[in-house]
């Protein structure tokens, strides 16, 4: 009965004479950056300014997404005497960013048969108006009629699910933010004697947040009212730090004293509400609204402090052998009483080898600087009221029969506070190296680390019968260890000409070593892919079954160890502990998150006016879940999954590429068939300039000019494993956001190359 319902949904699509480019539906057909720039800047003596402004407009690559940014600039240094100098920063930003209400993934996943808007022959087949938009629940339920003129009605829709048409929703909502910034900053510095010098820095940052969004009537399915909401933030955060700085020079002796303390504050005001019902969708004003959705209705606010004391201390001897250490100590109300304290000493040692005697008869070596350093730093990224149970309006039902509602207060947040919760600690040791040779033509730095991050801060899961479902808290041990090589050459230096590049690389290594007296944890991600964070092997790796193509017949299902909804056609999962059994025991390490090495590579030449910038960048070793294979319309009908599948032990494909396995078998998601290789090659930026000459500028008052064409991503190359459409699209937000989730990929916008024109002028 299944293999006949799906095929008859087959067929009806089939019967659906129409082709629309979905992909091509989302996208902006011409997207355009524009950008101006202009600073002023003066003064003599004891004051200088400096005021610069900068206006940019970008289009996104998908409809109804686009930014506008204008930022303003200025800048005061006086010297208010011999002994003070004083300095004022102000820097205003306006920003509004409009959003679709849909993202990229709807438009990939919705087949080419459904119209954007109903046909005369979609509308006679769904009696939907000509015009109107499509949608996939308009097309179940529906009577088909064969070329031969018999009919059929499928029990299925030929849609995977009711899809909303994305198109539908970018027409229909409107989403957009602007965001309003004050940074301000003044500074004092008072020398009090020879050497000893006062300084005091204070300042705000001052962010205030508005969201909109409208929905029309329908937009989503039919019947559906009208929405509109608002949502505002208000962010202050004060600052003020004062330090007292000693430096001295005794012979060959070097040597400074620094202490110091910070003061810092934070408020964050949050609100929102939500009115439906409105009399037509010309009115977007909440005051419109017929009615109002208490859930989205809200007002929150918090406040955080922080303050630290600090003290350094440096000295070097003939410049040749360096020292530094530091004390920091962090107080935040992050934390509870009693573990709101953290330290966080650091030492290094530095060693100009090239300043010794020995070593100055070699003429080609102009530095060699050897250096180590061990320092302690803290993390304390959790938010606001973490370590405390928080009570929320809550109806409670009193009185006898069916009661009365009253209003009271309830603990009905999932996360459960934690009074425990303490700083997250890093210990990290670093050694490298410092080269160059040839008259500084060949300059190669080279940095080695390992880390312990200890008490790691996670939010960990619960069991349901606290009535919550996770909490913050410090649950182990995590070592880094890693490379980092940079080399930067001039090729070629002449009266005209100019060669310069530069090449990195870096390569990270991790491995859990505690997990809070568990030996493994599993995570589950968004759509379902599984995350193993065991102790003794790397951070986390991608956990399920192992997959060794497909089962092609019946008789190859029977003659291997199956699960029991196993059919062929279905992926073949691949007895890890050979006991003749799948279960759960053969779920194994399928996977990993993290790249083995990052590299770039940038080459600069000039000659005359002209100048040329090239940049390749490069990530290998990592794996990603493909999160776009989830959905049931990929599945169906996405050439990448569809291509050389199987559909009958006389047709089975490549023996590799499964059916649509709604019907049996095990979910893809549990295996390792979404698992791609996310490496890449790209040529990130490619960029033609033409300085004019000053001598010719200066005769019509121009400082400087400089015109140039800039290219983004012109050339990308990735795995033939990977049936994604953006490599870097990685998306782990919301509930799923942790430290023990990584490597999901759904979503994201389509790779895109760019062209940018400008000029740079200054007067």
């Amino acid at each position: 009965m299944c293999i006949r319902d799906r095929s008859q949904t087959e067929e009806a699509f089939g019967l659906i004479d129409n082709y629309t480019d979905w992909q091509k539906e989302g996208l902006n057909s011409s997207p355009q950056i524009h950008q101006v720039q202009l600073s002023v800047s003066g003064g003599k003596n004891d004051i200088t300014y400096y005021i610069s402004g900068n206006y940019a407009q970008e289009d996104g690559i998908m409809l109804n997404s686009n930014y506008t940014r204008l930022n303003l600039r200025s800048r005061i240094n006086a010297k208010l005497s011999k002994r003070v100098d004083f300095s004022l920063n102000l820097a205003p930003s306006y920003t509004k960013t409009e959003t679709p209400a849909t993202n990229f993934m709807d438009f990939y996943r919705t087949p080419s048969f459904m119209p954007v808007r109903h046909t005369a022959a979609t509308s006679a087949l769904t009696g939907k108006p000509i015009g109107s938009y499509a949608r996939g629940s308009d097309f179940s339920n529906v009577t088909y009629t064969r070329e031969d003129g018999t009919t059929f009605t499928p029990s299925s829709s030929p849609f995977g699910s009711s899809n909303n048409n994305p198109r539908s929703l970018m027409d229909t909502e409107e989403r957009f933010r602007e965001d309003y910034n004050l940074q301000a900053n003044a500074s004092f510095n008072v020398q009090l004697m020879k050497g000893l010098v006062f300084t005091t820095s204070n300042g705000f940052f001052i962010k205030y947040r508005q969201n909109n969004q409208y929905r029309d009537y329908a937009a989503k399915k039919d019947e559906e009212s009208a929405m509109g909401t608002y949502t505002n933030r208000l962010y202050i955060d004060l600052l003020s730090e004062n330090t007292l700085n000693y430096t001295g020079k005794t012979g060959k002796h070097d040597y400074s004293v620094l202490a110091g303390y910070t003061a810092q504050t934070t408020s964050e005001r949050t609100a929102g509400i939500v009115g439906l019902g409105f009399p037509t969708d010309y009115i977007h004003t909440l005051n419109a609204a017929t009615s109002f959705d208490l859930d989205g209705t809200y007002t929150q606010k918090y406040r955080t402090a922080m303050m630290s004391l600090l003290a350094r201390a440096t000295y070097s001897y003939d410049e040749k052998y360096l020292l530094s250490a530091s004390i920091r100590t962090d107080g935040s109300s992050l934390f509870a009483d009693g573990h709101q304290w953290g330290y966080f000493p650091s030492v290094s040692v530095g060693w100009r080898a090239s300043e010794e005697s020995f070593l100055k008869q070699f003429g080609w070596l102009n530095l060699l600087k050897v250096r180590a350093s061990f320092g302690v730093t803290g993390n304390n990224s959790i938010p606001a009221n973490s370590y405390y149970d928080l009570l929320y309006p809550n109806n409670y039902a009193l009185g006898e029969g069916n009661g009365n509602l009253i209003s009271g207060l309830a603990k009905t947040s999932e996360t459960k506070g934690n009074n425990r919760i303490t700083w997250e600690q890093t210990y990290e040791y670093n050694a490298g190296f410092d080269l160059s040779i040839l008259n500084n033509r060949i300059n190669l730095t080279v940095d080695g680390y390992y880390s312990i991050t200890k008490q790691l801060l996670f939010k960990q899961p619960v069991l349901s019968f606290t009535g919550f479902n996770n909490y913050w808290n410090n649950i182990g041990r995590i070592r880094n260890s890693g490379i980092e090589v940079e080399l930067n050459t001039h090729n070629i230096r002449t009266k005209n000409f100019e060669w310069e590049s530069s090449f990195n690389i870096s390569s990270n290594f991790n491995k859990l070593l505690e997990l809070s007296g568990e030996e493994r944890l599993i995570s589950t991600g968004e759509r379902n892919e599984t995350y193993l964070a065991q102790v003794g092997k790397r951070a986390i790796s991608f956990f399920g079954y192992k997959t060794d193509g497909i089962y092609k017949s019946q008789e190859e299902v029977d003659a291997v160890p199956h699960l029991a909804s196993a059919v062929p056609g279905s992926l073949r999962i691949v007895d890890i502990n050979d006991d003749g059994v799948i279960n759960d025991k053969d779920r194994t390490e399928i996977g990993n998150p993290f790249p083995t090495a990052t590299w770039g590579f940038t080459n600069t030449l000039t000659w005359k006016g002209f100048d040329l910038y090239v940049m390749i960048q490069g990530v290998h070793g990592l794996d990603v879940f493909n999160g776009d294979g989830y959905f049931t319309e990929t599945k169906k009908f996405n050439r990448n999954y569809v291509k050389n599948r199987w559909i009958s032990a006389d047709y089975p494909g490549d023996g590799k590429t499964p059916s649509f396995a709604a019907n049996g078998g095990v979910a893809w998601e549990f295996t390792d068939y979404l698992i791609e290789d996310g490496s890449y090659v790209a040529l990130r930026n490619v960029t033609l300039g033409y300085k004019f000459n000053k001598k010719q500028l200066k005769k019509i008052g121009i400082s400087s000019l400089r015109l140039y064409a800039s290219g983004q991503n012109l050339f990308y190359i990735w795995s033939k494993d990977y049936r994604g459409i953006n490599p870097e699209a990685r998306k782990t937000s919301g509930s799923y956001s942790s430290p023990l989730i990584n490597g999901y990929q759904s979503g994201g916008f389509p790779l895109q190359s760019t062209v940018t024109f400008g000029f740079e002028l200054n007067f």
